[in-house]
């Protein structure tokens, strides 16, 4: 199909897993940014605006702090 003047072509996102684990509390969230690593909706260990190798987001990703 091509492209015309009204139509443009989008990347699709891909939607991340969802979640896992259950939402961490908000101290929880405050110590892993200072520490410099969060963890993932399924447990994994990733940076805070990381995502881990099954596709999770970190959490301060999926609550919309980053």
């Amino acid at each position: 199909m091509a492209i015309t003047g009204t139509e443009t072509a989008r990347p699709r996102k891909k939607r991340a897993p969802e979640p896992i684990m259950e939402a961490p509390e908000i101290e929880d969230l405050m110590a892993w940014e200072m520490e410099g690593y969060c963890e993932a909706t399924d447990g994994c260990c990733v940076e805070p605006d990381g995502i881990c190798m099954h596709g999770h987001e970190s959490w301060l990703l999926r609550l919309g702090y980053i």
